[in-house]
C-alpha cells in the first residue's frame, strides 16, 4: 500500500472515530464491562409523570437504536487502529493478501478484500 493512502486513512479512522464518540456520547455511556459491548443507550429520567414516562420510554428506545447502529462503526474503526499497530493493516484478515487500494480509499475500516468481503 502507497504511504499517501495509508497517512490519508489514519487521519480518516481519527476523525471518524472521534464523530462516532461524540454521537454515541449524546445518547448512550461507555461501560466498564469484560464483553465487547462499551456503551449502553442512555435512559432519560425527565419525571414521574405518567405522560413523561412514555416520552422516556420512547427516548430510549431512538438512543437504543441509535447506538445499536454506531457501535459496531466504532468497533470497526478501532480494530483497523489495531492493525496499524500490529502493522496487519491493508493485509486481508481471511486470505492473508493484500486489500485493493481502491477498497481501501473507499473503506479505510475494510479488514478483508473484496474477494472475501461477500
Amino acid at each position: 500500500m502507497n504511504q499517501t493512502l495509508f497517512e490519508n486513512n489514519k487521519a480518516r479512522l481519527l476523525k471518524e472515530k472521534e464523530h462516532l464518540e461524540k454521537l454515541l456520547g449524546r445518547v448512550a455511556r461507555r461501560q466498564a464491562t469484560t464483553t465487547n459491548e462499551e456503551y449502553a443507550p442512555k435512559f432519560p429520567n425527565i419525571s414521574d409523570d405518567m405522560d413523561d414516562n412514555a416520552l422516556e420510554v420512547d427516548q430510549y428506545d431512538v438512543n437504543l437504536g441509535e447506538e445499536k447502529a454506531l457501535e459496531p462503526r466504532l468497533l470497526k474503526v478501532n480494530a483497523a487502529f489495531e492493525r496499524i499497530a500490529s502493522g496487519t493493516y491493508g493485509k486481508c484478515s481471511v486470505g492473508g493478501e493484500e486489500i485493493e487500494e481502491a477498497r481501501l480509499a473507499a473503506a479505510p475500516e475494510a479488514d478483508t478484500c473484496v474477494k472475501h468481503a461477500r
